[in-house]
């Protein structure tokens, strides 16, 4: 069973469905980097109060398809009307996973967005809202970093080398989490930052594609810490790499926003007193 045999069967079905008024593919497609081993992420408008009706539409499809081995409703909290749904074609191979999100019509935000989501996929529209894609506000996006610059910033500032003290405690694991969501994420939202602006809350995704390569190599060397041992060594690469990147971003221009004109910082890094 391939990809486009369970797309074209979710399209058939759903095409023929009064309640939706679009279905298009995002995801890895909507950036280029599909292969064999990518997700089928799949978005369905439909009008408000169908979803019933909507998800009955779908279980009909993956029942043509020979059913599922795997159903699963993600819980993760989501806006009113939004719905997310995970599957396994049985026939499929197992790390086929299709997800489909449905978004009620009163959404504002479909996340069809090329600067921030990519080119997404149209597989049919009868909204016509799918062809007039939300303009970029560079601006808006220009506030958001800078205050995503100043929480990461503070995060850093006030956790510095949390880890230690957890390794002090003997909790080795608890050091292995502090430096991954602290050191890494923090780290990692800066250099999103630098070199993606438009997908600065991406995280990890994609790193290796749109990040520098050197850049990339050293956060691969941050995250991969063979024992509590070598977590002061890959600290110290993530300090260094942060005050670079910092300065980079200062020399470009990209400020810290205190969303609340609250924190006090002495507002730069340095290490000298540590």
């Amino acid at each position: 069973m391939t990809r486009d045999t369970v797309r074209g069967t979710l399209q058939a079905h759903l095409s023929r469905c009064d309640a939706v008024l679009a279905m298009w593919e995002g995801g890895s497609t909507a950036f280029g980097r599909n292969d064999e081993y990518s997700d089928l992420d799949i978005a369905f408008l439909y009008k408000f109060g169908a979803h019933d009706e909507v998800w009955r539409v779908v279980d009909e499809a993956f029942a043509e398809l020979g059913g599922v081995d795997f159903r699963w409703r993600d819980s993760h909290r989501l806006p009113p009307g939004w719905e997310k749904r995970m599957f396994r074609p049985r026939h499929a191979e197992s790390w086929m996973q299709v997800d489909v999100n449905i978004i009620p019509d009163i959404a504002k935000e479909l996340y069809n967005q090329p600067e921030r989501d990519g080119r997404i996929v149209v597989l049919f529209d009868r909204s016509g809202r799918l062809a007039r894609p939300p303009r970029w506000d560079e601006e808006k996006n220009r506030q958001r970093v800078g205050v995503a610059l100043h929480q990461s910033l503070m995060r850093w500032e006030h956790q510095y080398g949390s880890f230690r003290k957890q390794l002090a405690r003997g909790r080795t694991v608890d050091a292995f989490m502090a430096h991954f969501e602290v050191n890494v994420m923090s780290l990692v939202t800066v250099l999103n930052i630098r070199y993606r602006p438009s997908r600065w809350q991406f995280g990890l995704r994609y790193l290796k594609e749109e990040l520098p390569p050197e850049v990339v190599k050293i956060v691969e060397q941050i995250c991969y810490v063979p024992s509590p041992a070598g977590l002061e060594e890959r600290f110290a690469q993530a300090d260094l790499l942060l005050q670079d990147t910092v300065k980079e971003l200062e020399e470009q221009g990209t400020r810290r926003i205190d969303p609340f004109g609250f924190d006090i910082w002495r507002g730069a890094l340095n290490t000298d007193k540590r």
